[in-house]
């Protein structure tokens, strides 16, 4: 059986947004599964990926998102590219300022800031 969707992903003016479907990305299959989906959802071919990860619709993270997050980041790094999270709850937020991620990530309140940042 494949596994179910974890997310989903639209485009607008070149910027990718990325929607979680679960409300906890804590457990490792899930976790795995996140970021498997998200890897396959995105193009190899070099060019620059612009990409938002919405987080309106989760609660709990754990520290292995938070690793693949840090991946991904760097994948898109590689492509001269830029990625962007929003809609993260006061909890999350706590969560990346704890770790200090606040610093690695580009964080903003809502969708239209983050693309805004995307495309300015």
């Amino acid at each position: 059986m494949p596994p179910q969707e974890r997310i989903t992903m639209t485009e607008a003016d070149g910027v990718k947004v990325v929607r979680f479907v679960d409300r906890q990305l804590f457990d490792e299959r899930t976790v795995r599964e996140v970021a498997d989906q998200i890897a396959a959802a995105l193009p190899n071919d070099g060019k620059p990926i612009n990409l938002v990860l919405d987080f309106s619709q989760v609660g709990l993270i754990s520290s292995t998102l938070l690793s693949k997050l840090i991946l991904l980041q760097r994948r898109i790094d590689g492509t001269h590219g830029k990625m962007r999270l929003c809609e993260l709850s006061p909890v999350l937020q706590q969560v990346f300022r704890t770790s200090n991620l606040d610093r690695l990530f580009g964080i903003d309140r809502d969708l239209r800031s983050a693309t805004e940042h995307l495309l300015s």
